[in-house]
């Protein structure tokens, strides 16, 4: 019987090697990898190796493991839309990011490796983004993050 351990190093492998729209497709390579395994596992496993689903160049979704979300992550600084971002509102310690539909989870995936201990978590939906801040955290600290990931973000 296949362990957890080499189940995860096989789905970093085909991760590395091929690109997936699909835990479908993902799936369809693990069986032929000579691993069975359920959907919850598949999505269990995904969020073990921190593989974020992307939106790619050519209007497709892709995923990826948190190594690779970088090199996407060059290509796509020189597009002015990057992350599809169009507005964020405050509401307490609340931020509410409104992306173009299906960005909302590259842009809350980025603004998660950033790291910033003044978040406590996002939430992503389609095309809006929840990001609770620390109690006492100044709004500025959303807008540092959103330079850091939007081109020209603010200017």
């Amino acid at each position: 019987m296949a362990t957890k351990k080499s189940r995860l190093e096989v789905l970093r492998s085909l991760l590395q090697e091929h690109t997936f729209e699909s835990q479908e497709a993902i799936l369809r390579a693990l069986i032929d990898s000579g691993y069975t395994v359920a959907q919850p596992t598949l999505s269990r496993d995904l969020r073990a190796l921190k593989v974020a689903k992307i939106f790619t160049d050519s209007g497709t979704y892709a995923y990826v493991l948190p190594q690779s979300r970088a090199e996407h992550e060059s290509k796509r600084r020189v597009i002015s839309h990057t992350y599809g971002f169009q507005s964020v509102e405050f509401s307490g310690n609340l931020a509410v990011i409104k992306t173009a539909s299906g960005y909302a989870s590259s842009l809350s995936g980025e603004l998660d490796n950033l790291n910033a201990r003044e978040v406590i978590g996002t939430v992503a939906g389609d095309d809006t983004i929840i990001v609770v801040l620390r109690e006492g955290t100044s709004r500025n600290v959303i807008n540092h993050m959103l330079k850091a990931v939007i081109p020209h973000y603010g200017e």
